[in-house]
């Protein structure tokens, strides 16, 4: 009976220092090093941070100048002889001085008045941002749209002691009587006004 506890102790011993030697042979079973040890372990590097890119920037459209139109600058000009005729059906649309450069149709000393007036105030402080003509005249008129700060019209440019001028600027149809005492000659394309019944009718 002795002799069979003896050999079970044994037989116990073999197996405790074979647990012992499995677990110091398998790595995953080593303890987890701490301070010092643990700070000798390489830092992983992180992905680089994505930035969003910056806004891209909208130019801002100019504000028209409050400054008066330089037109003391231009040189004279000659009114024509009347000599009457058909008006010329001109298509042109200006919002800059680029844009009258680029215009046809249209007389040269006109061209070089709507290049002072546009982006400027006038006497009245209204500023003119487009211009849009519709009929020219050799008798020495335009005839078109205008859009100001102050508001849209309809308007007929004429040529009064030596320089482009307003002859009439209207929203509603005027009496054709008004047009003719400004000697404006008859017949532009798409103009309308009052007759003396007040009734409307082609100019």
């Amino acid at each position: 009976m002795r002799d069979v506890m003896m050999a079970g102790a044994a037989l116990a011993a073999v197996a405790l220092l074979a647990a012992c030697g499995a677990a110091v042979d398998d790595p995953a079973q080593l303890p987890t090093p701490s301070g010092s040890a643990a700070s000798a372990v390489a830092p992983t590097s992180l992905p680089p941070l994505e930035t969003s890119p910056a806004p891209e920037e909208t130019a801002a459209e100019p504000e028209p100048s409050l400054e008066l139109a330089p037109t003391a600058t231009l040189s004279p000009v000659a009114k024509p002889t009347p000599q009457g005729g058909p008006w010329t059906a001109v298509t042109a649309a200006m919002s800059s001085r680029a844009d009258v450069e680029a215009a046809a149709g249209l007389p040269a000393s006109f061209q070089e008045f709507l290049g002072v007036r546009i982006g400027y105030a006038d006497e009245t402080g209204c500023v003119t941002t487009h211009v849009s003509v519709s009929a020219v005249h050799p008798d020495g008129f335009v005839v078109g749209d205008e859009s100001t700060t102050c508001g849209d019209s309809r308007t007929v440019w004429g040529i009064t002691e030596g320089r482009w001028h307003y002859i009439v600027a209207f929203q509603d149809a005027m009496p054709c009587r008004d047009l003719t005492q400004n000697d404006i000659p008859p017949g532009v394309p798409g103009l309308r006004c009052l007759d003396d019944v007040g009734a409307a009718r082609d100019y």
